[in-house]
């Protein structure tokens, strides 16, 4: 039952992890800017709209590359520094639930 794997998951990651949140502003006008451009022909080429996703993922692949301590996991009782870049994004597909692809190498 994907609800029961997704629970363990968490329960895991929750003990296993530090858990923390930053909330900062910034400024999305040339972003936005961007997406106004280029959404007419998204649409048309790929059949649905352009969001903002593509540009915070963007954002996150380019910041763990540059930082990358933030890209890493506790091996026990030490830091493991990750080489690849990888990111899972949490889609919802009515039939199947939430799952969350992996989309490896995402900052190259």
């Amino acid at each position: 039952n994907i609800r029961k794997r997704t629970a363990e998951h968490m329960v895991m990651s929750k003990s296993t992890s530090p858990h923390v949140l930053t909330a900062m502003e910034v400024d999305y006008e040339r972003v936005e800017q961007v997406r106004k451009m280029h959404k007419g022909a998204w649409k048309a080429e790929e059949g649905f709209s352009l969001t903002y996703l593509p540009f915070i993922a963007r954002a996150v692949a380019d910041a763990l590359r540059d930082f990358p301590h933030l890209n890493a996991s506790f091996g026990g009782d030490h830091l493991v520094v990750h080489d690849e870049v990888n990111m899972a994004i949490a889609v919802d597909i009515e039939f199947e639930g939430l799952l969350a692809p992996v989309v490896k190498n995402v900052d190259g």
